[in-house]
């Protein structure tokens, strides 16, 4: 990733006491570890990771420094290592966009608020403009997507937490506006260029365009279906392809995700039951970011975020690619923008923003007090302060919570 700390990766029988452990040779979902980062403070927490992986990668920063002088192959001073390896990463994504937040959340949220409800009543004017005509006048959808690539561009934390938040009443609508988000997030995360995130936020709202016109459906709902409902459900794919036939300008890339969004590399999928590499790129990072929503909107099972990933995992052994898998879930973070987390005071926070590469210490606003009674004044708390007596640097997240937990609406702190 283009923004990735500067790392050296190492046998786990290397490491030493006072080493900061960034990375491992495996999903951190795959481990009984909550928080992406360990700091190894004794014999029996190297000894504990050589229970689960053979190979890690240290943080160079974060590390103390005189546990870098015994780093294996190393003659180099931890400074000097630490340049090389800089410049090593630049050159390993050259040729990737390197995307750098260029404003707070703060100060993005109200150009994010515009951008989605412009994008919320283009989606409104396309179910009612496909009553009389069979085609999609893409120019204003396409609008609509660009501005919510600029924001995410500029930082994607904004629209993030909207997608989180903010309630339409029309589960299709927002069904598509959260896929086009995140399809838009995971493509900055990628390094993708503005062409490929443009492609994708304009799929992402056009993904489900086939729901507008299914006879007698609710679409988007989150419900058990019958057989017999979820065989006419499966019939959107089809609609959706109709309709972009008779409209002009859709990128092929566009089509590729409404065509396959449903697909899977097992070849379970449907309509076509393409395998493998059958799948365009684009459908597979649809396929992921719509089966993630699709779970936390579940009205059958309620799911944390950090469930919701674990439920992708199991996935990825079946259909789904397990590689791009792994880059939403550093996307996202085990707490994504505008979830619930309880602190290890048992302080309950709403997640503000992240740092792009300390995702598990974020910055969160405290909304309940230890015994879970209302703060009369929200109090915001950096857990990735790096000063030691920063009250921020002494909280870590116990756990997440899910929607709803304790009466909470966190919409109504920010919209």
């Amino acid at each position: 990733m283009p923004w990735s700390v500067i790392q050296q990766e190492i046998l786990v029988t290397d490491l030493q006491v006072g080493m900061y452990v960034c990375q491992l040779d495996r999903p951190w979902l795959e481990t009984p570890y909550l928080f992406e980062g360990i700091q190894i403070r004794s014999q029996d927490d190297i000894d504990e990771l050589a229970r689960h992986c053979a190979r890690v990668f240290v943080d160079l920063e974060k590390s103390a420094p005189d546990s870098l002088r015994r780093l294996p192959g190393e003659s180099a001073a931890p400074a000097e290592a630490a340049e090389a390896l800089r410049q090593a990463e630049s050159a390993q994504f050259r040729g990737m966009t390197v995307y750098r937040d260029h404003c707070s959340v703060e100060e993005e949220l109200p150009t994010a608020k515009a951008a989605h409800a412009v994008a919320q009543g283009v989606l409104e004017q396309i179910r009612a403009a496909l009553e009389r005509n069979p085609g999609v006048r893409v120019a204003t959808a396409r609008e609509a997507s660009e501005a919510l690539r600029e924001s995410v561009e500029r930082n994607p934390d904004a629209l993030l937490l909207l997608a989180r938040l903010r309630d339409s009443g029309d589960a299709l609508y927002d069904h598509s506006l959260k896929v086009s988000i995140h399809l838009l997030a995971l493509g900055r995360h990628l390094g993708l260029d503005r062409a490929a995130l443009s492609i994708l936020g304009l799929g992402g709202l056009l993904m489900d365009i086939g729901k507008m016109q299914m006879p007698g459906a609710q679409p988007g709902r989150a419900e058990r279906l019958s057989p017999d409902q979820r065989r006419a459900m499966h019939r959107h794919v089809e609609y959706g392809e109709a309709i972009l036939d008779r409209s002009h300008g859709i990128p092929e890339g566009v089509r590729e995700i409404v065509a396959q969004h449903h697909e899977r590399e097992d070849g379970r999928g449907y309509p076509r039951g393409l395998v493998a590499n059958q799948i365009s790129a684009y459908a597979r990072m649809a396929a992921i970011v719509d089966s993630y929503e699709e779970m936390l909107a579940s009205r059958t099972l309620v799911r944390t975020p950090y469930e919701a990933l674990k439920e992708l995992r199991e996935n990825a052994r079946w259909g789904l690619n397990s590689a791009l898998v792994d880059q939403f879930t550093h996307c996202v973070g085990l707490f994504p923008v505008g979830s619930l987390v309880e602190l290890d005071n048992g302080e309950v926070a709403i997640v503000l923003s992240h740092r792009r590469t300390q995702r598990f210490m974020p910055r969160v606003m405290r909304i309940l007090d230890p015994s879970h009674v209302p703060y009369p004044d929200p109090r915001e708390l950096d857990l990735g302060a790096r000063d030691p007596e920063s009250e921020g640097a002494r909280r870590q997240i116990r756990r997440d919570l899910p929607d709803g937990a304790y009466g909470i609406d966190p919409a109504r702190y920010y919209l």
